[in-house]
């Protein structure tokens, strides 16, 4: 595989890797910080995987400019979903650089695959661990984002202030 040069804007999720981030432009001129946190590459019934999804997170970091590497070091996780290779591309253009998640002890957050109807099971990220037990039953349902949603909820929470609901 090529080396990957930064910034780069992405066609596909070929270059994508754990760790990279972007900027996501905020109304108040600030910017946010968005984050892949794993590209799927085996299918599995629950998880998107393929040339464009990829599992997306956003960060608890604001800043005046574009985020670096040393910016966001120790960033918490707000939220995080599956997202099309256009949720980069449309909310900042272009992966800036590279912070290897365990930097900072990011992890994928855990989530049920659905409610109900068949097994449903627990995953962290788009990693499957076992099937749900009824004290699984308050993690929150798996979600794929359409691709200005990370924009709203930096937005909500990082401009507005309000509080993340997360089902």
């Amino acid at each position: 595989m090529t080396a990957v040069r930064y910034p780069f804007e992405p066609k596909s999720t070929a270059y994508l890797e754990p760790g990279q981030f972007w900027g996501v432009p905020l109304s108040d001129g600030r910017f946010a910080c968005g984050r892949v946190l794993a590209v799927p590459r085996e299918p599995d019934a629950f998880v998107p995987a393929g040339r464009r999804m990829f599992l997306a997170g956003l960060h608890s970091w604001v800043g005046d400019a574009r985020p670096t590497s040393e910016d966001i070091a120790g960033a918490e996780l707000l939220a995080q979903g599956f997202a099309h290779i256009r949720t980069i591309r449309e909310n900042g253009g272009q992966v800036l650089g590279r912070r290897p998640l365990d930097l900072d002890d990011v992890v994928p957050s855990r989530w049920r695959s659905h409610e109900a109807g068949g097994t449903v099971w627990v995953y962290e990220g788009p990693t499957r661990l076992r099937p749900a037990t009824a004290a699984d039953a308050s993690l929150p349902i798996m979600t794929t984002w359409g691709f200005k949603v990370i924009s709203v909820i930096a937005e909500h929470v990082l401009v507005a202030g309000m509080e993340l609901q997360q089902r």
